[in-house]
């Protein structure tokens, strides 16, 4: 029997002023939302948002009646600057995380945190990718030419957001040591966010212009377009109390692009790829340089980047882990 499904997107209202945007939708969002879940007849309701929608999801759906699931990906209050911001989103996750019908963490070591924050029915599903879109093509020349690579270069690619705790700066900071050994090494940093003019500058600081190129944001599905230019794909994020229990979903697209991926040792990422199974490389970010370079003269990384693609292809596809949320969502209707 055929199945009729649609997407329909809608915005929270909120005052479009950086650092407040999201907070002022706690003002507008009950309405919205209930709106929304009275004229759709919605059943179940599944969120993302702590910050701008929780606390109304909350109250709408204790006063309808209907089960609300959380995914957790992030503590969202490590990830804010503003000290005054921070302090306000950790008192919000204290203060929803215990209300929600059922969380859905995504690394063993969020959904421990979870569980810390006081939520009571907390369950464990990977992320996921779609190897239709994050898949290996052929090097894309036209690409290649207009950010300037020649044929030869040896390109590593690092992808998304740019935060304080990225670990580029330390990696940029042995870039002279890495070139001293592989001469038409580049660096290609995919992304952006609020430590891409600090990286911007240092690079500049230390003359290195022709030897890191910055693209900026790009759109999803031309990620794999950019992954095709490198010999080697790399995580350096820092590892500290919030990055350790993440497995960032970069990892996963770039591995089902058919990509070795280097990345320091964060314990979610090691959970998901452990060193026996031989795919993702790991090291330490103070010996991340050394490693790039015996990556890139090594014999074997197409053997690597085959064995992490069909790793992926195993465990990780979204078909795999939508079943895993529908059969979730059907127990919490049933």
């Amino acid at each position: 029997s055929s199945v009729n499904l649609s997407i329909t997107l809608y915005r929270t209202p909120s005052i479009p002023f950086k650092g407040i945007n999201r907070i002022s939708a706690n003002f507008f969002s009950y309405n919205f939302i209930k709106k929304i879940i009275i004229k759709n007849k919605i059943d179940c309701v599944l969120i993302y948002s702590i910050v701008t929608n929780a606390k109304a999801a909350i109250k709408v759906c204790n006063e309808l009646k209907i089960p609300l699931i959380h995914r957790t990906f992030d503590i969202i209050h490590d990830l804010i600057r503003e000290n005054y911001l921070r302090d306000k989103v950790r008192k919000i996750e204290h203060e929803v995380y215990p209300k929600f019908n059922k969380v859905i963490a995504n690394t063993p070591f969020m959904q421990q945190w979870a569980k810390e924050m006081g939520s009571s029915n907390v369950i464990l599903i990977p992320q996921g990718v779609d190897p239709k879109i994050m898949k290996p093509l052929e090097k894309d020349k036209k690409l290649l030419s207009k950010l300037g690579f020649s044929q030869t270069d040896k390109i590593v690619l690092s992808l998304g957001s740019i935060e304080s705790f990225s670990g580029l700066d330390l990696l940029i900071s042995t870039l002279p040591e890495i070139i001293k050994k592989i001469p038409d090494f580049k660096l290609l940093i995919v992304g952006g966010g609020s430590h891409l003019s600090n990286l911007q500058m240092q690079v500049k600081q230390l003359n290195l212009q022709k030897k890191v190129i910055f693209t900026g944001y790009v759109p999803y599905n031309e990620v794999p377009n950019y992954c095709s230019l490198s010999v080697l794909c790399i995580n350096t994020f820092r590892v500290n109390e919030m990055t350790i229990k993440l497995s960032p979903v970069k990892i996963f697209d770039m591995l089902s692009c058919g990509k070795v991926i280097l990345s320091t040792p964060l314990k979610g990422t090691l959970y998901d790829f452990p060193p026996k199974s031989n795919t993702v490389q790991y090291a330490d970010l103070e010996n991340f340089h050394t490693k790039i370079i015996d990556l890139i003269n090594s014999n074997n990384l197409d053997d690597i980047s085959d064995r992490g693609r069909k790793y992926v292809q195993q465990n990780f596809t979204w078909e795999k882990v939508t079943q895993k949320f529908i059969n979730e969502l059907s127990q919490m209707n049933n």
